[in-house]
């Protein structure tokens, strides 16, 4: 059997959602060749080491950065296909274009798939939209299938990059159930770790501090629940900030009564233990989003899920798993906090049906069967009768 490289856009030991999908893409990979040896990992450096979360097994991880428009550097990975046997490339948000895809083409790689993340492109119509359709047409050796997390996300490769949609699929994001589940009894670990009374009902955030992840509307929409409208049963826990980064935050709420009320609690590696004491999941990005896994762990664990209405983060939650509200509108963020603050039943129904829908539908042997699937079919190898095509 010929080798896989799982080609990553990031660089190694990258936190956060990458970091699980380094596990799952190597259990989709060894469910597809023979040994181990015959899977290689790329990153676009390797010089803040190697995670933690990476399978024991894997011992092919090289340099390489795809984006790289150097020969010598695209020779070596040309070089270094040809002498592995690689034929299939499974590239993390790999984009139509590149040069260094030639190069691997001519190293041997004769199927190429692109797992998304992140929308590809913004909606784009008429004239636009047909000279990017044709770009797509005309352009060699770019990746022969797309996969995205959500409809929203796939709409943005078809009806902004102007991609084929029969060259697409979908692969809703998987996690362990196992390790986000609901508490078996009243839970206070997230109180206790960082001070907070345990009369206050926990709205809890995880993730990047980009601006497009909408932090500011989180804060914001304290300050109006606590300083304006007098709320003090609630306390928001958001972790996710490295030293320092929760500082531009300061102006928006220090010196309210909303400031006891926050907590920056930096990166943990005890979320699943910390989400059993939580109450509600609340995403509030304002730009471009993906399907965050931290929404699936936060359903997992019985959440119910406050999130923005953005194409491909709406996916997130049915109206019987949370509730959305406007992009950026922190009052209307604010008043459904209430709603849920104020209605323990609606909480506990949406968590348990949050939780079933996880379970159902995001779980990591979904995401691993489903890629493996796409993978198969787009390398004419024989697809496991199990599973269907997504």
């Amino acid at each position: 059997m010929a080798g896989i490289l799982i080609l990553f856009h990031c660089e190694s030991n990258p936190g956060f959602a990458a970091a699980s999908h380094e596990v799952t893409f190597f259990r989709m990979a060894e469910n597809i060749v023979r040994s181990h040896k015959d899977i290689h990992f790329a990153y676009r450096t390797l010089e803040h080491g190697l995670s933690p979360t990476l399978p024991k097994e894997l011992i092919n991880i090289i340099e390489f950065d795809a984006a790289s428009k150097s020969p010598e550097h695209l020779t070596r990975i040309e070089n270094y296909i040809r002498e592995h046997n690689i034929s299939i490339v499974f590239g993390f948000d790999q984009p139509v274009r590149r040069k260094a895809y030639a190069y691997l083409r001519r190293g041997g790689v004769k199927h190429f798939i692109s797992y998304w993340g992140a929308p590809m492109s913004s909606i784009n119509r008429g004239i636009k939209l047909l000279l990017k359709r044709l770009e797509v047409a005309l352009t060699f050796h770019q990746p022969d299938h797309y996969i995205f997390q959500s409809e929203g996300m796939r709409d943005s490769a078809i009806s902004g990059r102007g991609i084929p949609r029969q060259r697409t699929s979908i692969v809703r994001t998987g996690i362990n159930t196992d390790r986000f589940s609901p508490p078996a009894a009243v839970d206070w670990y997230a109180h206790d770790q960082f001070g907070i009374d345990r009369s206050r009902k926990i709205v809890f955030f995880s993730g990047h501090m980009e601006e497009r992840k909408g932090v500011h509307i989180i804060v914001k929409t304290a300050v109006h629940l606590i300083h304006e409208l007098g709320r003090k049963d609630v306390h928001f826990l958001i972790l996710g900030n490295k030293p320092g980064q929760e500082e531009r935050f300061s102006p928006l709420y220090k010196g309210t009564t909303a400031e006891p009320h926050v907590t920056f609690g930096g990166y943990r590696g005890d979320v699943p233990q910390l989400l059993k004491s939580c109450s509600i999941g609340m995403i509030a990005s304002t730009g471009w989003d993906s399907f965050p896994m931290s929404s699936a762990e936060m359903a997992a664990t019985g959440l119910p899920l406050l999130i923005s209405d953005l194409p491909g983060l709406r996916d997130a939650v049915t109206p019987e798993t949370g509730l959305l509200f406007p992009v950026g509108d922190h009052k209307a963020a604010a008043a459904q906090i209430e709603l849920l603050l104020d209605n323990e039943n609606q909480r506990r129904e949406m968590g348990m049906k949050g939780r079933q829908r996880v379970l159902e539908t995001f779980s990591n042997s979904q995401q691993i069967s489903g890629m493996e699937q796409i993978v198969r079919s787009v390398a004419g190898l024989r697809v496991t009768p199990s599973s269907t095509l997504p």
